[in-house]
């Protein structure tokens, strides 16, 4: 019996010995994700780094990991596409502040919230930042690499029946490249506006990625690629009829660090006349 026992142990050791690295590497090393989306409104090539989700962790003292990697990919935009932080942790809001700082150094920043960073405190701090646009309801029209932009922001977590934002925007100008940048995947709810790129993230990827089965969590759903009747948009490049949607599964590891095949990422996406 004691025998036994001791395999016991020796087993359980050895499987905590081999799978510890791979827990690490699946939840605390970052890749960066290239796609690349083809437009007749775009002369030359934009460049965008998009990230989200961090959730107030760290990569590198003061997540220099994250700022190195983006620089390096010299982004002509970078996105924050939400919860920077989690809910109730309003003593990170200066480390994201620095952080956001950080990243204006690059080059323009534009930001939204989600469903965890929505304090108006930490709102108001980002309004003070240079090189930092926070869109909460706002149109921003900028010219990168001589072509026009015209890049939106919502900050709705919920949305409800008679959601229309028209209600808001007027009419998108067909002239010119719109985006729009928005936490929550929700393409039934605004897909048809007018835009043509949509940037989300919200979904960290489903957390676990299996094989075949994709994202094991989507939306309330488990196993959401047999079991979810809506439109599936849990992660990477999505083509509708007139809309591309992106979704990023961010960076962090919220509620807890159970990440596997699905490492946190920064993304480049690069935009290129057709």
């Amino acid at each position: 019996m004691k025998t036994k026992i001791k395999r016991l142990i020796a087993l359980l050791i050895a499987a905590v010995i081999i799978m510890l690295p791979v827990w690490y590497y699946n939840n605390f090393t970052v890749k960066t994700v290239y796609e690349t989306i083809s437009s007749s409104k775009v002369d030359g090539e934009i460049k965008i780094a998009v990230i989200s989700d961090l959730h107030a962790y760290k990569f590198g003292k003061d997540n220099k990991k994250i700022v190195n990697g983006i620089e390096e990919l010299s982004p002509d935009l970078i996105f924050f596409l939400g919860d920077m932080y989690s809910r109730g942790q309003t003593d990170k809001i200066g480390e994201s502040v620095e952080f956001l700082e950080a990243l204006a150094e690059i080059t323009q920043v534009f930001i939204v919230t989600g469903d965890h960073d929505y304090d108006e405190s930490y709102k108001n701090e980002l309004r003070k930042i240079e090189n930092v646009t926070l869109l909460d309801y706002v149109k921003e029209d900028i010219t990168v690499n001589s072509n026009e932009l015209c890049i939106y922001g919502i900050d709705n977590v919920y949305f409800s029946s008679t959601f229309d934002l028209s209600n808001e925007f007027e009419v998108p100008d067909e002239d010119k490249l719109n985006i729009l940048l928005s936490h929550i995947p929700s393409i039934e709810h605004y897909g048809d506006f007018g835009f043509d790129l949509i940037f989300c993230g919200d979904t960290h990827g489903g957390m676990i990625r299996l094989p075949f089965l994709d994202g094991l969590y989507f939306n309330g759903y488990l196993l959401p690629k047999i079991t979810y009747k809506g439109i599936l948009t849990d992660k990477g490049l999505y083509e509708f009829e007139k809309t591309s949607l992106f979704v990023t599964s961010g960076l962090g590891n919220y509620p807890l660090p159970l990440r596997f095949n699905n490492r946190p990422e920064i993304c480049l996406i690069t935009i290129k006349g057709e």
